[in-house]
């Protein structure tokens, strides 16, 4: 399967991460999982930052469905990143987001990672619709953000 290929461009929303020491497995390279760990960060960067100017419904809010990671190349301390993140999908209920991660100041892809998450009611414990006013605030900021039917 070819590695997916990105290009800086294709992201508007940026995330500066620093490699820590501890992000190194005993084989000297940044462990599998911390990659999982830096897509979260950057999707929580991402809903700060787009979420926040919203009023949403109370006990609302996303919730991790799946996630994966295509690893490219090779991190080691003391490597700097970028993470780009944008929305891929947009769909009745759930928000699909695409995460690239390159080395600070390179065109460097080193990873690539995709979580799906769903609009949840933590009161209700169920999934409901993606609010009207977070779907257009997102469609504002991601102007070719394709609706899902």
């Amino acid at each position: 399967m070819p590695a997916p290929q990105r290009s800086r461009s294709e992201y508007r929303f940026w995330y500066p991460l620093q490699i820590r020491w501890g992000d190194m497995d005993s084989l000297g390279h940044v462990n599998n999982a911390r990659y999982f760990t830096f897509s979260e960060t950057a999707r929580l960067a991402y809903r700060d930052a787009h979420f926040s100017g919203v009023e949403l419904p109370p006990n609302q809010d996303l919730i991790l469905a799946r996630t994966g990671c295509d690893f490219i190349q090779q991190l080691k301390y003391p490597d700097d990143l970028d993470l780009g993140c944008r929305v891929m999908k947009l769909g009745r209920s759930s928000i699909v987001f695409d995460v690239a991660m390159f080395r600070t100041n390179s065109d460097q892809l080193v990873a690539v990672s995709e979580a799906i998450t769903v609009w949840f009611d933590y009161g209700a414990q169920a999934t409901v619709p993606v609010p009207d006013a977070l779907r257009d605030a997102l469609t504002a900021f991601e102007p070719d953000l394709g609706q899902a039917s």
